[in-house]
């Protein structure tokens, strides 16, 4: 049976647990790509605008010959990421598309900036805009982190000339905005993602009760339902095998007349463990009812199966409580044909089960 998962958030706001955290980000992939091709649209949209007005106000002369080929580009990436993001089908890739794209908007302001002689308060005011805008996107913290520091830093570095200039207070002030402004835009970053994943994990706690059995923490008969629906269908597609072992736990009942209810919950408690030990992670184990357990084998056929449940016979009988030896179970196995319906695979492989019983239990009968 699996261990509790670590849900533990860090103070960059990510899981803790890699593979927790990758699931997470699997399951926002949708919403990050909307947000980064929504951005890369509007963002778009404005340069346009700047470009349009640079147009107007400076065209024919030098300074728009120098400024336009570069808010061009950035346009044509703009609309190349709109296009690409919505594609994306691992999250690492969408993080290399928003990382350069954060990259461009800097360099893009870094380089229109230079054709300037000197700078006003729109150039330091468009320099905080755009350190938040990269913040909007959907980024790995870290890359959002080091993609605005280097463009601080460059900022300061390729204006220091033209801040020399303000008078005196000036240009400590606008070191210390810029640094304010990265502050808040951080905290208020991680709280936000933090933020996400708690609610991730609240609506994992919703499914993981709505789905899995209260007493073993495997899959209810509910969600073994659905999943069978499912698989049926895939398989009756496709011709894939599908197979189903049904079991429960010899003499249940004498386990709990003789050690009283709080032993055989131990007991079911036990088998689930041991049976999810030999399983592989595709499969889908279920709570039947009672002492009864299923086990839907996707891609398996009737030898396989038959294996399978040999081998989880062989786990059971070795694998006892110290206060009740001896636990044994009983297995139907069946395989879907071609006219199975839901209803006529279950009933099928509990006849088999019925059988495994009546001919002395603690076998397999396929």
């Amino acid at each position: 049976m699996k261990s509790k998962k670590n849900y533990k958030i860090s103070w960059l706001g990510e899981f803790i647990d890699k593979p927790i955290e990758d699931e997470f980000l699997a399951d926002s992939l949708s919403g990050s790509r909307k947000i980064t091709a929504l951005i890369a649209l509007v963002f778009g949209a404005i340069l346009g605008l700047f470009l349009v007005n640079s147009y107007l106000t400076e065209g024919g002369t030098p300074l728009f010959a120098k400024t336009a080929p570069i808010r061009l580009l950035f346009i044509t990436v703009s609309i190349a990421v709109f296009l690409a993001a919505r594609k994306i089908t691992k999250y690492r890739q969408l993080v290399y598309i928003i990382t350069f794209y954060q990259a461009m908007m800097a360099t893009t302001y870094l380089f229109t900036l230079a054709q300037y002689d000197s700078l006003n308060y729109f150039s330091i005011l468009a320099l905080m805009v755009i350190t938040l805008a990269i913040y909007l996107l959907p980024n790995k913290i870290i890359m959002s982190q080091a993609v605005t520091a280097l463009f601080s830093l460059a900022f300061f570095i390729s204006s220091g000339q033209k801040l020399a200039g303000m008078q005196t207070p000036e240009p400590f002030r606008i070191v210390a905005y810029q640094a304010i402004l990265l502050v808040y835009c951080n905290i208020n970053f991680c709280w936000a993602e933090a933020t996400k994943r708690k609610t991730f994990i609240a609506n994992r706690e919703l499914y993981d009760l709505s789905a899995k059995d209260p007493l073993t923490g495997i899959y209810n008969r509910k969600k073994f339902d659905d999943a069978l629906e499912e698989w049926m269908g895939l398989a009756q597609r496709y011709g894939n095998p599908l197979s189903i072992i049904l079991f429960d736990i010899d003499n249940f009942k004498g386990v709990n007349d003789t050690y009283g209810h709080i032993v055989g919950d131990n007991v079911l408690k036990n088998v689930t463990a041991s049976v999810c030990s030999s399983i592989r992670d595709t499969d889908v184990f279920a709570r039947w009812g009672g002492d009864e357990f299923v086990i839907l084998l996707p891609n398996t056929d009737l030898q396989q199966a038959e294996g399978i449940a040999e081998r989880i016979r062989k786990s059971l009988r070795e694998n006892c409580l110290d206060t009740v030896r001896n636990i044994t179970c009983s297995f139907g196995v069946a395989e879907l044909s071609e006219r199975d319906t839901i209803l006529s695979l279950l009933r099928r492989a509990d006849d088999l089960l019925l059988q495994a019983k009546t001919s002395g239990k603690d076998r397999v009968v396929i």
